[in-house]
């Protein structure tokens, strides 16, 4: 196959982002996320096991030598249509 062919045929499934958004742990928007990416922030923390009681986390599953105490908090979880996207709210 000839590179002209080659690149016709990349037009039949190419697809152009126009815009994007979203929310991301440590990030309000696309533009934060990427500045987030670029300075080497983590937006992974760790749970006292306090705050993971309080969550409604199991003391057993907390006593559990593989069970990892971090996550990433995703603010106004809340606002969040679960419904909407098929998702269970938790």
């Amino acid at each position: 196959m000839t590179n002209s062919r080659l690149q016709d045929s990349c037009y039949e499934t190419a697809l152009a982002i126009i815009g994007m958004s979203g929310r991301f742990p440590g990030a309000s928007d696309v533009q934060a996320f990427w500045r987030n990416v670029a300075a080497g922030f983590k937006s992974i923390r760790r749970f006292s096991e306090q705050e993971l009681l309080a969550a409604g986390v199991e003391p057993s599953l907390l006593a559990h030598p593989n069970y990892v105490k971090a996550g990433a908090v995703l603010e106004g979880i809340d606002l969040f249509d679960a419904a909407f996207f098929g998702f269970t709210p938790r």
